[in-house]
């Protein structure tokens, strides 16, 4: 995909700030919160190739409240999609702290309706935005929204990260064979946030980050 394709398609979020912009920003829709959770448990396929370091991992803190199902999240979208019938596609960011290589990734991505099929791929970072895409794979197992703590998981090319380096891994849509797909990459535990307001008592609330882990080897 040519980087003016992508940046058309692409609204990456850093933390709880918009690193795309404002102008692209204003566009981003948020997934409804489901109307109930059901708690399956975690379902990790261990069966694929070796991925036995955690690269980055914003997951937990335990595998059966991997992230926060009942916060809603970021539509990840194609243009047929039934309720954000446009392309939308989510990323987040990380530092990679030691040289290593990138197997796996999971992310809390979950199915809303349309064709079950989602990308999850490693990209560069320019300068604070998305840049290169470096690997990716897509899959058709993805849980159903409102279920937790069940996991999208693809396994990707051995891909060689550098030490002290941005990344960003990026859900997106295959707007061939999946056009309509619509699902929420659901966020992570350590978004949520408390407040006081007028001293009156404590509250939580999500900065709906992406729930999102790349696994790897090392070296």
């Amino acid at each position: 995909m040519s980087k003016k394709s992508l940046i058309r398609a692409l609204c990456c979020v850093f933390v709880v700030t918009f690193a795309c912009g404002v102008v692209m920003a204003q566009g981003l829709k948020v997934a409804p919160k489901p109307d109930h959770v059901t708690f399956v448990g975690s379902q990790v396929d261990n069966s694929r190739p070796p991925a036995n370091v955690t690269i980055f991992s914003n997951l937990g803190p335990t595998p059966t409240n991997n992230y926060n199902a009942t916060a809603g999240g970021y539509y990840v979208s194609g243009p047929l999609a039934a309720d954000n019938p446009t392309d939308q596609w989510i990323g987040v960011s990380f530092l990679n702290k030691v040289a290593d290589h990138a197997t796996q990734i999971q992310a809390a991505v979950g199915w809303i309706s349309g064709t079950k099929k989602v990308v999850l791929g490693i990209y560069t970072d320019n300068a604070g935005l998305v840049g290169t895409l470096l690997a990716s794979a897509s899959t058709t197992k993805i849980p159903t929204s409102g279920t937790c703590c069940q996991l999208t998981q693809v396994n990707i090319p051995s891909t060689a990260l550098a030490a002290n380096t941005t990344y960003w891994v990026v859900a997106s849509t295959d707007d061939t064979a999946a056009p309509d797909f619509e699902g929420v990459f659901q966020a992570t535990n350590q978004a949520n946030i408390g407040g006081n307001v007028g001293n009156t008592s404590w509250f939580t609330f999500s900065g709906l980050v992406p729930a999102v882990a790349v696994k790897g080897t090392n070296p």
